[in-house]
């Protein structure tokens, strides 16, 4: 189904010999660049003045090329050999950094990300099937900047930064302002999406996930939503010290949902305020009708989530339970 990948070229930071890809509506003639190195990569990034498009695990773009939704320009740039930009590791300030190639069955085989990110590691498990997992990349899930990609959303709870280089440095943005709209990004052209860092889950928290698809498997969100909370007990109450939310699919991208954050802030959770921040929830997204829902289904669905995510919170909290 994918036959770019016979075109990479065969030495570190070589370009392949010229070949039409059949079944697109590409230029005649794609030329593939396939470095083993980072620097490779970015080097020619700054050079080529045509556009470019980057190829990881190739799940977005080979079905968009094959079914005719996009075109390929004349340069692919393909970095699944670029060994330093696949890592799953524990920094000394405690942050999470992986590498943009760390593929959702990666993810899924982490004991990290199981214990520290674990609503992340949900989300890995219901994306697409078992040969999608082994092929996409937490990288392009971000780079494609669908507006339901699953694995955006815990991220987002996670209070994520990622980190774009190119020959003249890098910079670090974080997560909720890195897309502009929808599948449209503040990376440049000439930047490599080259890590991502995300903090661990707090000590006492509670973590969720929940994706409402058409299908159990192997299908495009509804809406996806994923959260963290940190609930600590006062006497009787339950105060809720910190809420961190991240939603899908009802926007032109994914959402951090600051407004719900802040009404949610160092507040006593009582059943009331946990109405009123579904309500504030579902005035702060921006859902439409298309083929798979209605935005008033999303809009919907979206408040029931944090609402069952809250009281599930509430429910720990009086157990002294924590985690996901």
């Amino acid at each position: 189904m994918h036959r770019l990948r016979q075109d990479r070229g065969r030495g570190p930071g070589c370009r392949a010999g010229r070949r039409g890809v059949r079944g697109t509506r590409a230029a005649a003639r794609t030329e593939v660049f396939s470095p083993h190195s980072l620097e490779a990569a970015v080097q020619l990034l700054a050079e080529v003045k045509e556009p470019v498009r980057i190829l990881a695990g190739g799940t977005d773009l080979m079905v968009e090329v094959e079914t005719g939704r996009s075109e390929l320009p004349g340069l692919v740039l393909d970095i699944s050999r670029i060994r330093d930009l696949r890592f799953v590791d524990e920094g000394d300030e405690g942050a999470i950094h992986i590498g943009p190639l760390v593929t959702f069955a990666d993810v899924r085989r982490s004991a990290l990300l199981r214990e520290k990110a674990p609503a992340l590691w949900q989300a890995a498990g219901l994306v697409g099937g078992e040969q999608i997992r082994n092929a996409a990349t937490l990288g392009g899930n971000i780079m494609n900047a669908s507006p339901a990609a699953d694995g955006i959303p815990p991220l987002l709870a996670a209070e994520t930064h990622v980190v774009l280089t190119s020959s003249e440095g890098s910079r670090r943005i974080p997560l909720f302002s890195f897309f502009k709209g929808y599948r449209t990004t503040v990376a440049k052209p000439e930047e490599l999406l080259t890590e991502i860092v995300l903090q661990p889950l707090a000590e006492g928290a509670h973590a969720y996930f929940r994706k409402v698809a058409p299908r159990r498997a192997q299908a495009i969100s509804k809406v996806v939503f994923a959260g963290r909370i940190h609930v600590a007990r006062d006497g009787a109450a339950a105060v809720l010290k910190t809420a961190r939310l991240g939603i899908g699919a009802v926007a032109p991208h994914a959402l951090r949902l600051f407004e719900t954050e802040r009404l949610l802030g160092a507040q006593v959770l009582t059943p009331r305020l946990i109405e009123d921040a579904v309500r504030t929830l579902r005035s702060e997204i921006a859902p439409i009708d298309d083929v798979r829902s209605t935005a008033d289904y999303r809009r919907a669905v979206a408040g029931n989530m944090l609402r069952a995510f809250l009281m599930a919170g509430l429910t720990r909290s009086e157990s002294g339970k924590a985690g996901f």
